[in-house]
Formats: structure tokens, C-alpha cells, sequence
């Protein structure tokens, strides 16, 4: 069944991710956020630290929202970030599908922000905590009642609108970028609250393709250094 084949994809790339890096990244961060404890901008101003705790989540998210933004626009990069869209379904199974590379250059990129921004040790495992949970919410195949859904994403990624974001249609793939919270799609003009043809007939995949299911773990994996012909 496919679905017993996404699951062993995702699950062995939760697993993969976990050894290389997922288990290591909270303890990496941390030994670089103490180590920019005289060096990283914040701490050359006289600044409460309630006020750099809520300042770093929101900058780090915002960081997040532009990595996202950029692994669809820069051609190597969308290589590697296409495994997390090939999955042909949703479900929470799919917030864990990333490929290791992309797990790594993210890693690399929020610690150099970390340095140079001095953020401090609490900030990084709040904001940890806070992508992960959020990317297993917005990646679910539940619906919120409309009249909520309609006051939650004003502020944070529901799975509506997350859903648009992973359309087989190109124009949707690349809109609603964010993971935790929305106001940088509404901002940087990123955010589609509707799928074109209706959540009904959303068409979840890669884009550009009719249909795709890589048929082992190994096509997963090489699936960067691959070409790829579009299925239409």
C-alpha cells in the first residue's frame, strides 16, 4: 500500500536525519549561543532579556521563512528540498521527510545566526521546540472549523494553509512559506489563502508532475544528485 511506503521513506529519513544531526543540532546551538556571549549584537546593547528571548524567536522564524523561500528558488538547492515535496500525500508523517543535506545546511545557517546575533541558550530550545511542533501541526491532514481557521492563520500556519504549499501546482508550491508563523508570508507577500481550484481538488506533490512516488529509499536519497524530468 502507498501509504506503507511514505511511511517507511519519512520514517527512515526521521531516523537518518536523527543520527546525523537532528539529536546533535539543540546541543550544537547552545555551545554556539554561549560561545557569542561577548561577540554577538545583542549583547553589545544594555537589552532586557525578555525583550532578546521574544526578538530572537521572532528573527530566527523570519530566518526560517527566507531559508524556505530560498531552497525553492536557488536551482541545487531546490534538488535537495524537493524530497520533502515528492511525498504524494500529507499526513505528520511528512514534517520529518527532509533530506540530510538539507537538515545540515539549515543547522549551519541558524548557528551562524546565532553568533552573530548573540542569541541566547533559552531562545534556541523554545525555538527548536516551537519549529518542530508547529511543522508536525501544519503538515497534518486535519482541517481546523472554518471559523477558527480564519483567526488562527492570521498569526500562525495552520495545515489549510500549509496544504497549498505543497500543490503540485507551481504557482501554489512556491507562496506560504513559512512554518511557525504567517505574518511573513503576509508581509513579504508570500501568502495564498485559497488553493485556485479549491482545497477539494488540491492535488498534493511535487510540482509540475502528474504523479510521483519514489519507489525506494535509495531514489529518495540520490534524488539531489539526480536529474529529474517533469512528468507533464
Amino acid at each position: 500500500m502507498q501509504w506503507r511506503q511514505r511511511w517507511r521513506h519519512n520514517l527512515s529519513l526521521l531516523v537518518i536525519g536523527a543520527i546525523s544531526v537532528r539529536i546533535f543540532q539543540p546541543l550544537f546551538l547552545s555551545i554556539v549561543a554561549l560561545s557569542s556571549h561577548n561577540f554577538g549584537l545583542f549583547n553589545l546593547f544594555d537589552l532586557s532579556f525578555l525583550f532578546v528571548f521574544l526578538l530572537s524567536i521572532l528573527l530566527l522564524d523570519c530566518l526560517i521563512y527566507w531559508q524556505h523561500r530560498l531552497f525553492h528558488y536557488v536551482p541545487f538547492l531546490w534538488r535537495i528540498h524537493r524530497v520533502h515535496h515528492s511525498d504524494p500525500e500529507l499526513d505528520v508523517s511528512s514534517a520529518v521527510r527532509f533530506h540530510p543535506l538539507e537538515i545540515i545546511l539549515s543547522l549551519f545557517l541558524k548557528a551562524l545566526a546565532v553568533w552573530l546575533l548573540g542569541i541566547p541558550v533559552a531562545a534556541v530550545l523554545v525555538f527548536d521546540i516551537l519549529l518542530n511542533a508547529s511543522a508536525m501541526f501544519n503538515h497534518t491532514n486535519a482541517r481546523l472549523p472554518a471559523n477558527i481557521e480564519a483567526w488562527v492563520k492570521k498569526l500562525i500556519v495552520t495545515p489549510d494553509m500549509h496544504r497549498i504549499h505543497h500543490s503540485r501546482e507551481s504557482l501554489e508550491a512556491n507562496s506560504n512559506y513559512g512554518f511557525f508563523l504567517s505574518v511573513w508570508d503576509a508581509f513579504f507577500k508570500s501568502k495564498r489563502n485559497e488553493a485556485v481550484e479549491g482545497d477539494k481538488n488540491l492535488k498534493i506533490g511535487l510540482p509540475d508532475t502528474v504523479t510521483y512516488q519514489p519507489r525506494s529509499l535509495k531514489e529518495v536519497l540520490v534524488m539531489p544528485f539526480t536529474l529529474f524530468k517533469k512528468h507533464r
